[in-house]
């Protein structure tokens, strides 16, 4: 009978905070579509003054995908957190803490992303492939960007910058249990994951391919040249140690 209501009071427990995260998505959904047109001025690259729509309900559901993918997004983080207290009180301390740590850097991972590096990589990407309809001189060729198109290439870039942090993690992981050697050997095999995932994630083009799956090969060339690094910086450390003679050893002794 205890067991019984014990099980009663978790289920009671994981639904509230099952609640809490649809209520902070549902809110931060009617936020962020109230306040939509301005959200999008914000991703809008400088220069840019309008956008051509060609659909009757083409604005209205491309409002409806941008709110949607922000609201799951913090949704995601509050499930997250909510996960992480009702675990919290069944876990050692040392995991709490790992688990913790690991909640604190993403938040401060994905809020520097989008803060610093989302805005200029999309001025980079937009001064240069808008430079190729303005050099176009061979016709007459007038470039409007469709408000859709931009926002899908939009979250293709969130999708990789997305998978960041999880390739990041993973990588940290298999390092532990793995030697440089083995990664320098299946480097190929690595190359053909990193596309695997990224055509597993994104629609049936090579560019949207290559624009999630390169993200992750440099994710792997940059975990192993810092891994080379800091091997060699270790070497160095053990060269550098003063080696103690025995005569001076034995004097210590007396």
């Amino acid at each position: 009978m205890n067991r019984l209501k014990i099980s009663i009071y978790y289920l009671q427990e994981l639904n509230y905070r099952l609640a809490y995260a649809i209520l902070g998505t549902i809110f931060f959904f009617s936020t962020t579509y109230t306040y939509k047109q301005g959200l999008i001025f914000i991703f809008l690259p400088k220069g840019l003054s309008h956008f051509v729509s060609t659909g009757l309900t083409e604005i209205f559901f491309t409002y409806l995908q941008l709110c949607t993918i922000f609201s799951f997004s913090f949704g995601l983080s509050i499930a997250l957190t909510q996960l992480y207290l009702f675990l919290r009180p069944g876990l050692y301390a040392f995991e709490a803490l790992v688990i913790f740590n690991l909640l604190i850097t993403a938040i401060i991972f994905y809020s520097c992303i989008y803060i610093f590096i989302f805005p200029i990589i999309i001025k980079v990407l937009w001064e240069l492939f808008s430079a190729y309809s303005q050099n176009f001189t061979a016709i007459d060729l007038t470039f409007e960007p469709r408000l859709h198109d931009y926002l899908s290439h939009l979250q293709q870039l969130n999708k990789a910058l997305t998978l960041s942090f999880p390739c990041l993690i993973a990588l940290n992981i298999v390092q532990i249990y793995t030697s440089k050697q083995t990664w320098v050997k299946y480097r190929g095999i690595a190359y053909i994951t990193a596309f695997s995932i990224a055509a597993f994630i994104t629609p049936p083009d090579i560019l949207s391919q290559t624009v999630i799956g390169l993200p992750l090969i440099l994710f792997y060339e940059i975990q192993l040249k810092l891994w080379a690094l800091y091997e060699g910086y270790k070497k160095q450390l053990l060269i550098g140690q003063p080696i103690k003679s025995h005569k001076y050893s034995n004097r210590n002794k007396k």
